[in-house]
C-alpha cells in the first residue's frame, strides 16, 4: 500500500498526518526528519505497548500515514511488508514502523510492529553500512504474524520513525559496533529524508459471506 500526502487527513501529530494510499504518487516527494539522540526527554516506546487498545497515540517523533475506512469487515492476516526507501546523513540508522487499527469509535488496536537496522536489512548476517546522502532501499521483513478481524469503517494507520526507545540499544549512525558506541557520538543530529516510493504490503483478506 503506497502513501502520498493528504491535507484532509483525520489525525494530525506534529508532523501532520498523511494518506496511506493504494496507489503509488505521480510525483516523487521527501518528507524531511531531524532526530537529536542528546535530547532524552523525548522518546517513543509505542512499540511495546502498555495497553492493546488505547484512546490515543503518540504522533509527536515521527511520520503518521491512515488509510481509508474498510467498506466493509476485512480480515488482517498475516505478517506486514514492504520498503522504506530514505536518505540520510549518516552511515546507520534504525527505523521503527508500527501498525494500528483505528476503529470507528476512535480506538487504536497495535497490530504489529518492527525495528530495523538499516545495516542489516539486505542481509541479516552481514552488515552493510549506508552511504551518507544516498537514497537507499530497506526492505521489511520478518515482521510479526497477527490476525484479527477489523470492523466496518476501521482504518489501517502506520506510524514511520527513528528508535529512540530507551529500553533499546540506540544506534547513533557512526558507522562503529553499535555497542561501542557512546552519547558523544550522538553530537551530530540524524537526518532524514523519507521518500514517498516507500510502501508497505499488508495482509488483508477480503471475508467471503456464507
Amino acid at each position: 500500500m503506497r502513501r502520498s500526502p493528504a491535507s484532509n487527513a483525520p489525525l494530525a501529530g506534529k508532523h501532520g498526518a498523511h494518506l496511506l494510499s493504494a496507489t503509488q504518487p505521480a510525483k516523487p516527494t521527501m518528507l524531511k526528519q531531524v532526530v537529536d539522540f542528546q535530547d532524552r526527554k523525548q522518546f517513543n516506546n509505542d512499540y511495546y505497548p502498555g495497553s492493546i487498545v488505547t484512546d490515543e497515540i503518540d504522533t509527536s517523533n515521527g511520520y503518521i500515514f491512515i488509510g481509508e475506512p474498510f467498506a466493509e469487515e476485512v480480515l488482517y492476516n498475516g505478517a506486514f511488508g514492504g520498503e522504506i526507501v530514505a536518505r540520510i546523513n549518516k552511515r546507520d540508522f534504525d527505523l521503527g514502523v508500527t501498525v494500528y487499527e483505528l476503529r470507528p469509535e476512535g480506538k487504536y488496536f497495535h497490530l504489529s510492529y518492527t525495528i530495523h537496522r538499516a545495516s542489516y536489512a539486505q542481509a541479516p548476517s552481514r552488515r552493510m553500512l549506508l552511504t551518507p546522502g544516498k537514497l537507499e532501499r530497506i526492505p521489511l521483513g520478518m515482521t510479526k504474524l497477527v490476525s484479527k478481524r477489523l470492523s466496518k469503517g476501521s482504518r489501517l494507520v502506520v506510524y514511520l520513525n527513528v528508535n529512540k526507545n530507551p529500553f533499546s540499544q540506540l544506534n547513533y549512525g557512526t558507522g562503529k559496533d553499535v555497542s561501542d558506541e557512546t552519547i558523544a557520538d550522538a553530537k551530530e543530529k540524524l537526518k532524514v529524508e523519507w521518500s514517498n516510493r516507500s510502501y508497505i504490503t499488508a495482509p488483508i483478506l477480503r471475508l467471503v459471506p456464507p
